[in-house]
Parts: structure tokens; sequence; C-alpha cells
């Protein structure tokens, strides 16, 4: 056997992976501090809210007004409530956090709250709405680490990956965030981990885990159906036996097919019609209009929205990719149809960037595939020459940095500003492709309105008070001020983490804002000790396990 790699657990360390998720969920919960992307994150937290108090799924008339110029957006359904595009998926996640909100207040929660009232009582709302992304994205960080034991990595190195996973990839700053795409990576990963434990134990509660996962990742987002015949292909090929034909119809197929029902119902109580999801009207009726080569150059090579720019550690497992194959032939096939089953749909779409966002969003559900192949590299890192070690080690540094500029600084605070520099160079305010690539040029195929650019320039003025204007990123076309950007008081940018930023808003949530955030912090150090010792415990198995 290999170094590194070794055969599947026969029994898998549930409480360490239990250690990883407490871990990841209060340093992520620290590290939050609402990210609201104007008409996604609204109209789904409106959803939810709905949810907790009635029980019903769409929106009553009379909390119309309540969402602004959103309400447009809204179609009548058939039984009178008014219903959005978006997936039920991440409403339903959200939802009973907001319950519990109602049972600690112990006020009932209006379903459509105006959502940018700043006082006491939505300050503590928003605390139990942050632990939605935190605990989505912490329990990734457990499903990542299952998996790489799954596929037969060592323990050590499957929590070295999974640290590499959380805190050096896109997953740590959509941590933050209440857009699907967080949801939608952890279904995915759900499924896949069923599907590879199903192939590795014959236990047939993993293809229900299996199944039921991605039906909940297509009421998420219907695109993902696309990543279901992929795991179908890799159960028959893996495990070659009429048994598995069988067990797939028996226990993927029926939960599977009972949320493609609850997607068709959803989609006949709001339009009437079983394949209607929506997307017909504004930009989005524009569909899959971009030229693939365009896409995906924009997606893996433009300077604004390359995936590899935002997270550059995931080069390792395009590096390892071959080894990886060697090794694990089924599971490199199902990693690669994902990533193309995912990125293809997108680099054709209309709208690829997924803007207003952080990076790449629509390919954050890619990312776990990417880093676990890299484990293949680290199995022989003993052997690696000091110059590939600190190669590497940069990398991994260089990625944690760039997570920490998605992390410290207000999503949109670069990008408001931005958005009104360009304005002045390109009309993007009409319904046309012309329009969105156009804007696509500016913004992001050229590096001068990188958003890891400006939110460096962001973090420079958070580190040091001068001049905000003397050095913005677009200078070199002219002497432009736009407004004052997102989280920018004067010349100095406000940390975008919630022991910090809420007491800034509102000195009266001080009370319970600091004592909360001190408690926070001393549970991330305690759960970070824990992981260290078991870290130090075999750190050289980590690298040479057989």
């Amino acid at each position: 056997m290999a170094q590194g790699i070794s055969r599947p657990p026969a029994a898998i360390p549930h409480r360490q992976a239990l250690w990883i998720f407490l871990f990841f969920l209060a340093f992520y919960y620290l590290t939050n501090a609402g990210w609201y992307k104007i008409g996604d994150e609204i109209i789904m937290r409106a959803v939810a809210k709905q949810i907790a108090q009635t029980g019903k799924i769409g929106i009553e008339a009379r909390h119309l007004p309540n969402l602004g110029s959103y309400k447009e957006d809204a179609v009548r359904g058939l039984n009178g409530l008014y219903y959005f595009k978006w997936g039920l998926g991440q409403s339903l996640v959200e939802a009973p956090f907001y319950y519990i909100f109602r049972l600690v207040s112990g006020i009932p929660v209006p379903p459509s709250t105006a959502v940018f009232r700043f006082d006491s009582r939505i300050f503590s709302e928003l605390m139990v709405i942050f632990l939605c992304p935190s605990a989505v994205s912490a329990l990734g960080c457990a499903l990542f680490f299952l998996l790489g034991l799954r596929i037969g990595f060592s323990n050590r190195l499957s929590l070295l990956l999974t640290l590499i996973y959380g805190l050096a990839t896109m997953v740590w700053p959509y941590s933050k965030s209440l857009m699907s795409e967080a949801t939608q990576n952890v279904a995915v990963l759900s499924a896949v981990y069923g599907a590879v434990s199903y192939a590795t134990t014959r236990s047939r509660r993993w293809l229900a885990l299996s199944g039921a996962s991605i039906g909940f990742a297509v009421i998420t987002k219907v695109i993902l159906v696309v990543t279901a015949p992929f795991l179908i292909a890799y159960v028959l090929v893996s495990c070659r036996s009429r048994g598995a034909l069988r067990d797939l119809f028996v226990y993927f197929l029926p939960p599977f097919f009972l949320f493609l029902g609850i997607q068709f119902w959803y989609n006949w109580i709001r339009y009437h019609s079983l394949f209607k999801f929506g997307y017909d009207q504004g930009f989005d009726a524009l569909g899959f209009t971009t030229p693939l080569h365009v896409g995906l150059w924009g997606l893996f090579l433009s300077p604004g929205k390359s995936f590899f720019l935002y997270a550059p550690v995931a080069i390792l497992g395009l590096v390892s990719a071959a080894a990886f194959y060697k090794k694990r032939k089924w599971e490199s096939l199902l990693f690669l149809l994902i990533v193309l089953g995912i990125t293809l749909p997108h680099a054709l779409w209309c709208s690829w960037p997924g803007d207003w966002a952080w990076g790449p969003r629509f390919l954050l559900t890619i990312t776990p595939y990417l880093i676990l192949p890299a484990g293949m590299f680290f199995r022989t890192w003993v052997q690696k020459s000091c110059l590939k070690r600190k190669a590497v080690v940069s990398l991994i540094v260089l990625s944690l940095g760039i997570q920490l500029l998605g992390v410290f600084i207000h999503p949109y605070s670069y990008i408001k500003s931005r958005t009104e520099v360009v304005d002045k160079f390109v009309e993007i305010h009409h319904f046309s492709y012309l329009a969105l690539y156009s804007e696509n040029a500016f913004v992001n195929f050229s590096p001068v309105f990188s958003h890891i650019i400006g939110n460096w320039w962001l973090f420079k003025h958070m580190i040091f008070s001068y001049d905000l204007w003397s050095d913005a990123p677009w200078q070199v076309l002219g002497n432009f001020k736009p407004d004052l950007p997102t989280w920018v008081k004067g010349n100095r940018t406000i940390p975008f983490w919630w022991p910090i930023t809420l007491p800034l808003i509102s000195s009266g949530v001080r009370l319970w804002v600091y004592p909360l955030g001190i408690a926070n912090f001393l549970l991330v150090v305690w759960f970070a000790l824990k992981l260290k010792r078991t870290v130090k415990a075999g750190y050289e198995e980590a690298f040479s396990d057989t």
C-alpha cells in the first residue's frame, strides 16, 4: 500500500468529526457578521420567517411592502400567496433558526420584518441567524474530513486537508453568507459521502442519505440535478453487482424522487406549471447565452473571478489529480464529472460571475473535489525537496491571506464603489447580453477592478489611516470619488466581524455582545487546542502513514 493512503477504516472516528464540527462552528460564528446579497438573501429570509411564523412557504400580500422594490419580483400563486424564483431549500434550512429565536425571545417574528432596521432586537435576531451559515459550513468541514477517511487517507492527513479546505478556500468567506451556495455545497458533499460510504461498506443507509441529500440539493438549486446521474453511475461501476442496482432503486431513488416531487409541486403552486422555475424575467431571461470559452475563461483564468485566484491552494489538487486517479479511479472520475457538471452550465449562464459576490460563487460547490486529491501530494511530504515544501507552504499562506480579505471586509464595500465608477463608462441598466458583457469586460476581465485588489485597498485602510481615495484601484482611469464604501468611516475600514461591528453601529448591544464575543473566542481556543494536540501527536504520521 502506498504511503499516505490506506484502506478505508472499518470504524469512522465520529467523535473526532464532532470536534471538527464544533471547532469550525465556533470559529465561523466568531468571524461572522451577516452578509446579505441584495435580492437573494432578503427574499429567502422572508420565506424562512414566513415558514417559522405561520408554516406557509408563500408571502402574504400584506407583508410585500416590507420587501421594498423586491416585491416586483413576486408572483401570485394558486393559493393566493406570493412566491419568488429562488429555491426552497435555503429557506427550509434557515426556518428552524428563526423558530429558535421565537422560542428564546418569546416575541413573534413578523414574516417580513424590514431588514434595514438597526436596533438591539434586530441584532439579537441576526445573531441567531448567523448560526445558520456557520453551522452549515462547519457541517461541510466534518463531512469533508469523513470523506477523506472513506477514500483511504489517514486520520491526520484528512484533518490537515480539512483545515486547508475550511480556512484556505472560499468556504470560510461563504460561512458568513445567507445565500444558498454553502447549503448547496454541503448537500452535494453529503450525497457524495453517502455514495462513497455505500461503495466502501455496502451499508444501504448510505444510499438513502445520498439520495436524500442530492434531492435536497435540487430543491435548493435545480441545476444540481445534473449530479444525480453521476452518483448513480459511480455506485454501479464501483460496486459491479446486481445488488447495487437493486439498492439504488430501493434506497437511493425514493428519497431523491420525493424531493424532485416537492420541486415540481413548488413550481406548480407558483407558476401553474411543473417545468417553470421562474428564471424568465430580467437578465435571467437571457438564459445560457454566454459562449462556453468566455465563461470558462472568466471562471478559471480571469483576473476578476478566477477560481484559482480565490483558492490558489486548489492548484495542488490539479497537480495531484493523476496520482489520485491511479489510487482511487472511480472516485476521481466521480469528482471530475461533478466538477464538469457544475462548471459547464454555469459557464454558459448569462450571468456566470454570480455577482454581487466574493469570487465565483457558483463554483463553491466544486471546492471539495479539487482539494481532496491534494492529499496525494502530502503523502510523500518528507520526500519532497525543500524548495517544493516552501512553495506549497507559500501557496497555503497565500490562500489563507485571500480568504482573510474576503472575511475582514464587507463583501459589498468595494463592489458598491466600483459600480459607481464603472457606471461612468458602461451602461448596464438595460436587460441585454451586451450590457452584461460590457460590465464583465470592465469588472472581471480587467485587473484594475479585481475584487481582491479592491479588498486589499480597503484592508490597508483598516490598518492605517490616510486619504482613502489616494490609492483607489481605479486611480489610473481618473480621480473618481464615489460615495463612501459600506462599513467605512472617514478613512478607516471597519472590520466585518460582529464583535466589532455591532457595538459600533448600536451602543445598546454592548452589554451582551462583548460577553458573547469573549465566550465565543474562548470556545474557539479550546477546540483549537484539542485539534492541535491531535495533530501534534501524529504529525509525521500525517505524511508517512502506511
